[in-house]
């Protein structure tokens, strides 16, 4: 009689493999933000001696500094429903040179999608793409109705979104905002920043018609 349970012959990395490890640099310390969109997680990479919650409505930090080159195994540590035992964290940790290697890769990848920032966008097409970058990356902490929650903001007639000098939004999402509690978004493609505030800045109450387009971000980038 067999038993389904048996993972005897289970690969070493058995419930550990993730889609992108978290690649750093060995002896640098890093810094970790984080939040959630659903329900309280926990990113916990025991090696580091870290366990930082993730609570939706609030952005929270915790930092490391890995010693050796090597892979680290963590775990979601909070009983987030029925997926919580396939929420593994692999931390790959490089040597300088490696880490910089791996990062000249990565960044030939991330400019062969990005989009041709010179195009121009009408508002339905921009804001649709923006509707669904705002889902993926800024809802967790501003909430789907834009409404924020505890000392979260609300995007929804918000001074800032609705002020026709795009600067002001523009150069909050690239660098952040309260000393930190909104981390910057620079990371996003000029497109894809664009898209996001364009959607704010139509969605809700807010309606104000104004159109932000990929240019405007990337005359703000060097500012």
């Amino acid at each position: 009689m067999s038993n389904s349970g048996d993972v005897s012959n289970a690969p070493t990395d058995y419930l550990l493999k993730v889609d992108y490890p978290l690649v750093v640099p060995v002896g640098q310390k890093i810094r970790i933000i984080t939040t959630a969109n659903d329900v309280i997680h926990s990113f916990m990479v025991p090696a580091f001696g870290i366990k930082q919650d993730a609570i939706p409505g609030f952005v929270r930090d915790t930092w490391f500094r890995a010693e050796k080159v090597g892979d680290y195994y963590g775990q979601c540590a909070e009983l987030c429903g029925k997926e919580h035992a396939y929420m593994p964290i692999h931390v790959k940790v490089l040597s300088a040179q490696d880490y910089s290697l791996w990062v000249q890769t990565e960044m030939k990848k991330v400019a062969a999608k990005r989009d041709d920032p010179s195009r121009v966008w009408a508002l339905d097409d921009l804001a649709k793409r923006g509707e669904k970058v705002y889902a993926a990356n800024c809802a967790a902490c501003h909430q789907a109705n834009g409404k924020g929650a505890g000392s979260i903001k609300a995007l929804d007639g918000s001074a800032i979104v609705k002020d026709a000098n795009h600067a002001l939004q523009i150069q909050t999402v690239l660098h952040g905002a309260a000393n930190g509690a909104m981390p910057s978004w620079k990371q996003l493609s000029d497109t894809d920043l664009a898209a996001v505030i364009s959607y704010t800045k139509n969605a809700w109450s807010n309606k104000t018609g104004q159109l932000v387009q990929p240019a405007e971000v990337v005359a703000q980038r060097g500012k």
